[in-house]
């Protein structure tokens, strides 16, 4: 068992409201619930992915014990680093579409999904073809990535429900 505070699920408390807010709206919009164990990254990796997205920077052991708040089912917790029970939430959008549909394509719609999953300002949510024109344009994306979008997007609008 790992006994440096930080670490441990009771340095939660010390986490400013405004922090636990985040973090939680974070790691709610992130990931849902599965039966597999994630092996994308441990909390100690997820924390950093939190400090990259946010700013805000939190003890490994106050992730892990909103993870535990959020919901999430810990593996190995007498680990240092845990896993989860959970699995990335894609948002059910034009982005989410994309995702999977394209996102391992060897071609120009396979290189911009990889891309927009790189853009953490891209708007994952929308389902508006203006907003994400108006994103790609604000970012100076190249005349393949236009192309590419337009060709997603007749996609997309062909397989609405």
């Amino acid at each position: 068992m790992c006994k440096n505070y930080y670490d441990q699920t009771e340095s939660y408390k010390e986490l400013e409201e405004k922090d636990k807010a985040i973090l939680d709206k974070w790691i709610k919009g992130k990931f849902q619930l599965s039966k597999r164990t994630y092996a994308k990254g441990s909390s100690y990796g997820l924390k950093h992915d939190f400090e990259r997205e946010t700013g805000i920077y939190v003890y490994n052991g106050q992730f892990k014990a909103a993870m535990i708040r959020a919901g999430f089912t810990a593996i190995y917790e007498n680990e240092q680093n845990w896993h989860f029970k959970m699995k990335e939430r894609i948002p059910n959008s034009f982005y989410r579409f994309c995702i999977r549909r394209y996102k391992y394509n060897d071609s120009s719609l396979g290189d911009f999904v990889r891309d927009m999953e790189k853009a953490p300002e891209f708007p994952k949510e929308s389902i508006d073809k203006t907003e994400i024109k108006d994103y790609l344009y604000s970012k100076h994306a190249c005349l393949g990535a236009m192309k590419a979008f337009e060709k997603a997007w007749k996609h997309f609008e062909k397989n609405k429900i």
